[in-house]
Formats: structure tokens, C-alpha cells, sequence
């Protein structure tokens, strides 16, 4: 069995990746998840690079990571 790291993203990214783990349930693949939190929730917590390390360090244990869609924040303080 095959474990990979899931991320279902913001916006319409939950319901993609539901679409999709379903789709791939059906196809008889053999896997397991464990799910990160990635996005717009992640920065709006502080974290300006919207993944913590945390999940990075389950990103390179599995070895294999499903994304969904992410929203990009929108930056106001921008000084050039």
C-alpha cells in the first residue's frame, strides 16, 4: 500500500480533491493518505509561505504529494 500526502487546498479545492480521491478509490488503487493543511488558512495564521514545516517533513517522508487548487493572498502592503 502506497502512502502519499493530500493537501484539499481553499475555494473549490475540498470538493476537487473529494472528486478525486473518489475517482481513484474506484480505479482500485491502493493508498493511504495523510492530509496537510496548505493555502490561505496557513498564511492567514502568520505563516507567510502558506505550508508549515511541519508538513514538508510529511511531504519528503511520502515521497508523493496531491494538491488541489490554493487561494493566492492578496497582498496590500506592497512597496517597490
Amino acid at each position: 500500500m502506497q502512502r502519499i500526502t493530500i493537501a484539499k487546498g481553499d475555494g473549490i479545492g475540498p470538493e476537487i480533491m473529494d472528486a478525486t480521491l473518489e475517482i481513484i478509490k474506484a480505479a482500485g488503487a491502493q493508498l493511504e493518505y495523510d492530509e496537510i493543511e496548505v493555502g490561505e488558512k496557513v498564511y492567514l495564521s502568520g505563516n507567510t509561505s502558506g505550508i508549515a514545516s511541519e508538513s514538508w517533513d510529511i511531504i519528503r517522508r511520502n515521497k508523493v504529494f496531491l494538491k488541489a487548487p490554493i487561494t493566492t493572498p492578496k497582498v496590500v502592503d506592497i512597496k517597490v
